[in-house]
């Protein structure tokens, strides 16, 4: 959370990570991943990053796109125009996974999720994803946590800036601005996108809406006060539903605000940010009986609202250490026309630290963290870990993290009043807890190879699945025992100075260890394999190849047909202020899904270009 455009700027010096796979000088990234600025090769969490330049190389329309070509991030491919995913890492509900912009907490009290279709690309300076539980830092996160990091304000009198305009098949086009620049102490940055589109067919148009503004103003003597304000807004149509669904067809549209105000400067001896956030979403669910109607059988209205007060203070002992110690005040409110007689509340209190002791070759990393939770009550969250680097030209690392993780489930689960949609609520839901251990080993074997390997397993008391009741009704409960394993390759062979292939593949498995079985749905992968091709000439041409397979563990009657690679393309020419792109989605043309109702569109193309100044 430190300085996040300062970072940015750092970062883009020393990070050169491609197509979602970190370079050979990850270990030189600044991360954030403890709360202060610190190398990633000195991190004992399995972590990845995505700078901003790596970011416009992809063939991607928004944040959900940008994380399903990081390995390990699995999105649920449902890509038709605007419709909504899910998220998981390491086989994690995407409940499980933290989504934060700007350190602002995006998980709403309605499912514990965050969609990631509803946020932009283009103000992104960088993201960072950490990989496993990361209670100890930020509280209830099991499975992981991404943290998007926005571009900072201006450092000119002259603006800077950008515009990109794109055009698609399906009568769509996309339109993004940013603008920034610096007047005395005053320092700004503003963006705008606009995307819409037809869609495949009947009732699949989408309109989005998009705006992000930051200011900040230099207090002196190296203090900062930053304002920044973002919101998302689109109308969504689902498309016809399959003739035997009982609805045909739905509209969902949102209205997403988030913004905080920092301050940050030194207090005694102590590097400080004071923040104080605020999210609020506007979810609107219309079923529809016949498509052809406009008047709606059925409709639902939620309002998800956060503040959130949080400080944070950085020291580095002995010239080399890190210590990092604060805490977060949280008030969360839930209000839904349907399920909901009153808006239910509440309220957190979470002290934090964590300690980076430097030993020569080694590193040790100490966190803690204690979370008061009104609606679920305290959770401890200890955490050990440690970083080998071998003294020799390979750059070899290993790493290993013992935590104590948990996830807090949605308020919604403990109070829907409304049972006609056949969910009952469960007010004994607990929170779930897992011990959790990672090993993992970089290293560039060879020049030209470089390779990371990853284990990991969660064993989760009290974990949450879905059940029925002696009524006959769904709901979520609270199981013994499950256990999440699994592991993840990646290689990287740098052929040329302008050539390069990856490769990666990763296994989960959930098991309920009550009973032996394989848990299914909910958007947890099993089996996962990316392969890609980078090619980057000097004259400023670039060719990407990008090649996902995932095997999601959906029960039958989803009708999964996901047992196919999926390739995306992107052609590019930059020039001094001009970049030009063409975009080919699904590019071999293949029939895939993982839920019948969202197969992923047909091949489709999309050109467009970028001017800068």
């Amino acid at each position: 959370m430190l300085i996040y455009g300062l970072l940015a700027g750092i970062a883009s010096v020393f990070a050169n990570e491609s197509l979602g796979q970190e370079e050979f000088n990850l270990g030189e990234i600044i991360v954030t991943n403890r709360r202060a600025s610190f190398y990633s090769g000195r991190a004992t969490e399995n972590v990845s990053v995505l700078t901003e330049d790596k970011i416009k190389d992809l063939p991607a329309r928004n944040l959900s796109e940008v994380l399903s070509y990081i390995t390990g991030v699995d999105i649920e491919p449902r890509q038709g125009f605007g419709r909504g995913t899910s998220i998981s890492i390491q086989g994690s509900d995407s409940r499980q996974v933290r989504v934060m912009i700007d350190g602002i907490p995006l998980n709403n009290q309605a499912s514990g999720q965050v969609d990631p279709t509803r946020f932009p690309i283009d103000n992104i300076a960088r993201i960072e994803v950490i990989k496993g539980a990361s209670s100890h830092i930020w509280g209830s996160a099991l499975g992981g946590v991404i943290n998007v990091i926005t571009k900072d304000t201006g450092t000119t009198l002259i603006p800077h800036g950008s515009i990109t305009n794109s055009f698609a098949e399906f009568h769509t086009r996309n339109h993004n601005a940013d603008l920034s620049g610096k007047i005395n102490e005053l320092g700004y940055y503003i963006f705008s996108s606009y995307m819409e589109s037809g869609g495949e067919g009947a009732r699949d148009d989408v309109l989005e809406k998009k705006a992000f503004g930051k200011l900040s103003y230099d207090l002196g003597n190296s203090a900062r006060a930053i304002c920044s304000f973002g919101y998302s807004a689109a109308d969504v149509n689902s498309g016809e539903f399959p003739a035997d669904s009982t609805v045909r067809w739905q509209a969902q549209p949102y209205r997403f605000r988030y913004g905080k105000i920092t301050w940050e400067g030194h207090i005694f001896d102590a590097e400080t940010i004071i923040d104080v956030k605020h999210s609020r979403q506007d979810i609107i669910t219309r079923s529809y009986l016949s498509i052809d109607t406009e008047d709606p059988f059925w409709t639902t209205v939620t309002k998800d609202v956060l503040y959130e007060l949080s400080i944070n203070s950085t020291l580095y002992p002995r010239g080399r250490d890190l210590f990092v110690f604060g805490a977060d005040f949280d008030w969360g409110g839930l209000k839904s026309n349907i399920y909901l007689s009153e808006e239910k509340t509440l309220s957190l209190q979470a002290p934090y630290c964590n300690y980076t002791l430097r030993l020569g070759t080694l590193d040790f990393n100490f966190g803690l963290r204690y979370d008061n939770n009104s609606e679920f009550g305290q959770e401890v969250s200890p955490s050990f870990g440690w970083v080998y680097h071998l003294d020799d030209a390979t750059a070899t690392l290993i790493r290993a993290t013992v935590s104590r993780g948990f996830n807090a489930p949605p308020l919604l689960w403990k109070y829907n009043d409304d049972v006609a949609l056949g969910i009952a609520p469960n007010p004994d839901i607990k929170a779930e807890r897992a011990w959790v251990y990672e090993l993992g080993l970089e290293s560039k074997l060879v020049t030209g190879l470089w390779i990371k390997f990853s284990l990991y397993r969660a064993d989760i008391s009290n974990a949450i699945s879905l059940a029925e009741n002696e009524s006959g009704l769904l709901y979520m409960k609270n199981f013994e025992k499950f256990r999440r394993q699994g592991a993840d390759l990646q290689l990287r062979i740098k052929v040329t100075e302008w050539l390069s292939f990856f490769g990666a593949a990763v296994f989960n498995d959930i098991e309920n260890r009550a009973t032996g079985e394989t848990v299914r749905g909910g958007g947890k992968p099993r089996q996962g394999f990316d392969i890609g091709i980078e090619y980057k000439s000097k004259s400023g041409f670039a060719f990407s190849l990008l090649g996902n397979y995932n095997r999601w563990n959906e029960p039958a009657d989803y009708q999964p047909n996901d047992r196919k690679m999926l390739l995306d393309a992107k052609l590019s020419q930059r020039f001094k202020h001009l970049a030009t792109f063409l975009n080919i989605y699904n590019l071999t043309n293949t029939k895939y899904w993982a839920d019948y109702f969202f197969p992923v569109p047909e091949r489709y193309f999309e050109g467009g270009f970028t001017i800068n100044w």
